[in-house]
C-alpha cells in the first residue's frame, strides 16, 4: 500500500519546453543583493533539442550562444557549442524552466562574466511562435575566414556571423522572422540587429536541404547569386 508520504516523494514530470520561438519580456538581475529589472530586445530559438539567442548587451556588447539543449524534468541543460566569440567547449548550464501561461520563465543561479561579477538572473519570455518547417535545426557554414551559425525555428531566425582578418574576429548578428512557401524559397525579415542598417530589411532566398545533415541556401547580392553550404550542429 502506497502510503501519503511515498506518494509525495515520487518526482512530477514536468512536460517538456515546448519548440519554438520567445521573445524576452524582462530580466530580472540580482547583484549584491540589489534587484534591478532589464528590458532588451532578445530572441531564443529551441528546435530539436538545439538552441540559440542573441541580443546585444548595454555594457558587454554582442552576447550571443548556441548549442545543445537537453530538457531533465524542469531542467534544460545547456551546451553551447558556438558564442560571439568563437566555438565553445566543455561548459554547460542547468537552468530551471517554469512554464507559464504566456512561454516561460529561467532562472539560472550564479551567472559570472570575465571581469569577475557574479549574478543571479530571473528571464520572462513570451512564446512568439510555434510554427514548424523542414529546415528547423541549428546549422553552421564554415569557411577559411568566416563562420556562420543559424538556427532556424518557430517561424523565425537567428544568425551570427563572425569575419576572420589578420587574426582579428568582429561578429555580427540579426535576427527576425521567416517564412518558407514550397519547400523552396524562404523570406526573412530581420527585426533586431547588432548592425543598426540590417534591422527592418527582406530577404528572399532559395532553400534546398541536401539531405538530412545539409542545407543550402542562395541570395541575390548585388546583381549575383551567392549560394551558402551550411551543416547540421
Amino acid at each position: 500500500i502506497m502510503t501519503d508520504e511515498t506518494a509525495c516523494t515520487e518526482t512530477k514530470k514536468i512536460p517538456p519546453l515546448p519548440d519554438g520561438a520567445y521573445l524576452l519580456k524582462e530580466v530580472e538581475l540580482t547583484e549584491k543583493g540589489q534587484v534591478s529589472v532589464q528590458l532588451r530586445n532578445q530572441l531564443k530559438i529551441y528546435t530539436n533539442n538545439r538552441f540559440m539567442f542573441a541580443f546585444v548587451h548595454p555594457e558587454y556588447g554582442i552576447d550571443v550562444g548556441a548549442g545543445i539543449a537537453t530538457w531533465k524534468n524542469g531542467v534544460m541543460v545547456e551546451e553551447p557549442r558556438v558564442n560571439q566569440k568563437g566555438a565553445v567547449n566543455g561548459f554547460t548550464f542547468d537552468i530551471d524552466i517554469k512554464h507559464t501561461p504566456a512561454g516561460f520563465s529561467q532562472t539560472l543561479l550564479g551567472m559570472t562574466y570575465e571581469d569577475g561579477r557574479c549574478l543571479d538572473m530571473v528571464e520572462s519570455w513570451v512564446r512568439a511562435s510555434n510554427t514548424t518547417s523542414l529546415f528547423d535545426g541549428l546549422w553552421q557554414l564554415k569557411e577559411a575566414n568566416r563562420v556562420k551559425t543559424k538556427i532556424i525555428g518557430g517561424g523565425h531566425f537567428i544568425c551570427l556571423e563572425t569575419v576572420y582578418k589578420e587574426g582579428i574576429s568582429d561578429a555580427a548578428f540579426w535576427f527576425g522572422t521567416c517564412t518558407f512557401n514550397n519547400d523552396a524559397e524562404g523570406l526573412e525579415t530581420v527585426l533586431s540587429s547588432s548592425n543598426q542598417k540590417y534591422i527592418g530589411a527582406h530577404q528572399t532566398l532559395r532553400v534546398a536541404l541536401t539531405d538530412d545533415e545539409n542545407f543550402s541556401q542562395s541570395i541575390i547580392l548585388d546583381g549575383a547569386e551567392v549560394i551558402e553550404f551550411f551543416q547540421r550542429i
